[in-house]
């Protein structure tokens, strides 16, 4: 009596071989996946406190010049900022300085530039932001 089913070979399905060289290929892009999303994660965050930074910066330029109680405090102290963030360890040190640039020309006027610099921590590394506007003084002639 013969079993046909015993003798018969399974030719179809996977071998060991395979199955490790599929789950390797498998790790390898789940692995590219998860590094890329910490990078993601870091740009994000980066991007972030720059938006802040930037904001930051911008709102002391637009406070140049308006008398103001708000920002005569503004121009008053260079402390430690803590913007409104989720991270308690992220703080920004704001400083400005006012120069008077020499114009060329027939003009009795002068001109301001204020340069605002705001610097952080970003893991390990130091960021910054330069902001810089101008202005120009009135001329004397106007108003007379």
């Amino acid at each position: 009596m013969k079993f046909p089913l015993c003798q018969q070979t399974l030719s179809s399905g996977f071998t060991v071989l395979e199955a490790v060289i599929a789950s390797g290929l498998l790790a390898l892009g789940l692995a590219g996946a998860v590094r890329l999303s910490a990078v993601n994660l870091t740009a994000t965050q980066a991007n972030q406190r720059l938006d802040l930074a930037s904001g930051l910066a911008q709102d002391l330029a637009e406070c140049w010049g308006v008398q103001t109680a708000t920002c005569i405090e503004a121009f008053s102290s260079s402390a430690n900022l803590s913007p409104l963030s989720t991270d308690p360890g992220f703080h920004l040190q704001r400083t400005w300085q006012v120069n008077t640039l020499l114009v060329n020309g027939p003009s009795t006027g002068n001109l301001q530039e204020l340069r605002i610099q705001i610097s952080w921590l970003d893991g390990l590394n130091s960021s910054e932001l330069v902001w810089i506007k101008r202005r120009a003084s009135t001329p004397a002639w106007v108003g007379s």
